[in-house]
């Protein structure tokens, strides 16, 4: 009968009680940590595409003409939708705004001066003095080009690398079209006159 070696045993018990404890008092924290920051950052990347698709369409629906035949009810229902989607258009906006740091900060590099970007553009057009119907348009192609890039599959890359391009193309026609009628460096030095 062959004889059990108890020092054998111990030493193995000992060594599954020290690396389990090791385990879960040094590397499982973070590891956890780690899982909480993926998932937070996948949860707001999913909430942003949400918020994306809640200021376009809106927007989309700003953005059409209204029909200049209609009369009547008819017409002062069309208003009155006009008026409660830019209301909502407004409202997300601002909302976007709000949670600006919480979205760009879960994208690494480009992607967050890219977010970034788009939603100072949507809150600066939200802010000037277009009529809505070109707030509602421009923000409507933002929307587009800034969905492609972030929601776009690897498939789509040339068609995200020309999104790219034409949020930037967007993003400077916004900032031309302000409505301001002197330049910032004349702006600038009358700030330092002040």
């Amino acid at each position: 009968m062959p004889s059990i070696n108890w020092d054998t045993v111990a030493t193995s018990a000992v060594t599954a009680l020290l690396v389990t404890l090791a385990v879960e008092y040094m590397a499982k924290p973070r590891l956890e940590a780690r899982k909480e920051r993926i998932l937070g950052a996948l949860r707001s990347r999913r909430e942003l595409s949400a918020a994306i698709t809640s200021i376009a369409l809106p927007a989309a629906f700003l953005s059409i003409d209204m029909p200049k035949d209609v009369m009547g009810e008819v017409r002062e229902s069309l208003l009155a939708e006009r008026k409660r989607q830019y209301e909502r258009l407004r409202d997300q906006a601002q909302a976007l705004v709000d949670s600006m740091d919480r979205h760009a900060g879960t994208f690494p590099g480009p992607s967050m001066k890219l977010v970034m970007s788009y939603i100072s553009t949507v809150q600066g057009v939200m802010l000037s003095t277009r009529t809505r119907h070109d707030k509602a348009r421009l923000i409507h192609d933002l929307s587009k080009q800034i969905a492609m890039i972030l929601d776009g599959r690897w498939w789509q890359t040339p068609a995200r690398v020309r999104a790219v391009w034409e949020l930037d193309r967007l993003v400077k026609r916004s900032q031309d079209q302000d409505g301001d009628e002197e330049p910032v460096s004349e702006r600038r030095e009358a700030a330092k006159a002040i």
